[in-house]
């Protein structure tokens, strides 16, 4: 990860001496109420889930997170567009101080996040990405990929000394709304922010009251003591590419000390605070981005027990699958567990993943000592019980409309791994509905992993 080794003066580079922008310090507002998670808002279903469920597969994988509190807020005028930017690295990027290198050359972006705080009692935000932009560049010129309006998010108490500052993840996935994103604009790092950087803009459309702001974030270097380590956030972290998650603050790949804002259409300037290698705030705004990079690292662990009829334990009544998954469930696929990222305890990147589960159904993804029935599991439900000895539930997770679901946490802690163990995961999950032998839940095929310090 990108850490102590940043030289101060690659920031000379990242510098807002490369702008004709103008300072904005005079619509910083300080964050006085609590920053609250409103959990996750599913646009397929129009529903809710709270922060603490564990019912929001987005991801797997966290793509950018600009995520590293400063305690600020910017203050909007009405109907003002702010415009961000950022970088999701391509294969071709390189490993450098503000660089990392892609897992791949495009990805789909199932989800993102939104934080401000607002005086209305209810927001509405617009939310656009483009990707290609060029910072300050006069964002109204261009197409975006994306634009999604969000209706009726909570705000704060109707007044300007009555804030509400919340945090919400914004599910696309099973809807319309998911969109791809390739990697350095064009898939090609060129190592300028002109021809690598996206766009992203967020606009409150609430007419009348008086609107809020989104909230800073960024602090690649350390100067603002930011971060829960009062170390800063250097870029990548928390992101799949240095092997961590959104749980860990970070500077957005790419962030830029420098901001556009758009007023009726129109360019309305360049923004910074002051300088942030001069010690005021680093001019970016918190934004999280999830989607599928691609492997990460690749296919981790060896799969067994596979619910195919090829092993010595048959499928309950007869219902095997062919696509290497577990037992047939009521949709007449296996459920198929695999691992990405590393069986590494350092690392904190390996993440479980299944496809083919029943839809919209919880999963337990559970860790054994041993491969039951020497691999070739017992009957269980409606599949087979395939991972034992010491068991360990590590999460729980619900499948989206696919089927699908991964899991979101360090998955060697939660299973108190060592290095050079030899453990077994499976994924239980139910189908009630369906159920091809009446036992109303299954299981996946099984994984075994060897981890590694």
């Amino acid at each position: 990860m990108l850490r102590s080794s940043l030289f101060m003066a690659s920031a000379v580079l990242l510098s807002t001496a490369a702008f004709a922008q103008n300072d904005a310090s005079s619509k910083l507002r300080p964050v006085t109420s609590p920053v609250k998670n409103a959990g996750t808002y599913h646009v397929a279903t129009g529903a809710w889930t709270r922060a603490k469920a564990p019912t929001a597969n987005l991801g797997p994988d966290t793509i950018y997170n600009n995520s590293c509190d400063l305690g600020f807020f910017f203050g909007l005028s009405s109907l003002e567009t702010l415009v961000d930017s950022g970088r999701l690295p391509s294969t071709s990027s390189v490993d450098s101080p503000n660089s990392v290198p892609g897992t791949a050359d495009a990805y789909t972006v199932n989800g993102f996040q939104v934080a401000y705080c607002a005086a209305n009692t209810l927001v509405d935000i617009d939310v656009a990405h483009f990707e290609c932009y060029a910072p300050c560049s006069d964002a109204t010129l261009l197409v975006p990929t994306s634009t999604i309006s969000l209706t009726g998010l909570p705000g704060g108490g109707g007044s300007s000394s009555a804030l509400g500052c919340w945090v919400i993840d914004i599910d696309l996935q099973g809807s319309t709304d998911e969109f791809d994103m390739q990697g350095d604009c064009d898939q090609l790092y060129d190592a300028a922010v002109a021809s690598d950087n996206f766009g992203w803009s967020q606009l409150e459309t609430n007419p009348g009251t008086t609107p809020g702001g989104p909230l800073l974030a960024g602090d690649p270097f350390g100067i603002l003591a930011a971060g829960p380590l009062g170390t800063g956030c250097p870029f990548g972290d928390g992101t799949v590419f240095v092997g961590q998650d959104v749980t860990t603050q970070g500077t957005g790949i790419g962030t830029e000390d420098v901001f556009e804002t758009d007023l009726g259409g129109v360019l309305n300037g360049c923004w910074f605070f002051g300088g942030y290698l001069s010690g005021a705030p680093y001019a970016s705004f918190q934004h999280v981005m999830y989607g599928d990079a691609g492997g990460g690292g690749g296919n981790v662990g060896t799969s067994y027990c596979i619910g195919d009829g090829s092993g010595a334990t048959a499928c309950p009544c007869g219902n095997p699958s062919t696509n290497g998954g577990g037992c047939a469930n009521g949709s007449g696929n296996g459920a198929l567990l695999s691992g990405s990222g590393s069986a590494s305890i350092a690392s904190a990147n390996l993440v479980l993943s299944a496809t083919g589960a029943t839809a919209s159904q919880p999963g337990l993804y559970f860790q054994g000592n041993n491969a039951i029935n020497s691999g070739d599991g017992i009957q269980f439900g409606d599949g087979l019980r395939c991972a034992g000895g010491g068991v360990i539930r590590l999460q729980v997770r619900f499948a989206d409309s696919n089927g699908d679901s991964a899991t979101s946490i360090d998955v060697g802690a939660a299973g108190g791994v060592n290095a050079g163990d030899v453990l077994r995961y499976q994924l239980w999950y139910r189908d009630p509905n369906l159920t091809p032998c009446g036992g109303q839940f299954n299981l996946s095929n099984g994984l075994e992993i060897t981890w590694a310090a």
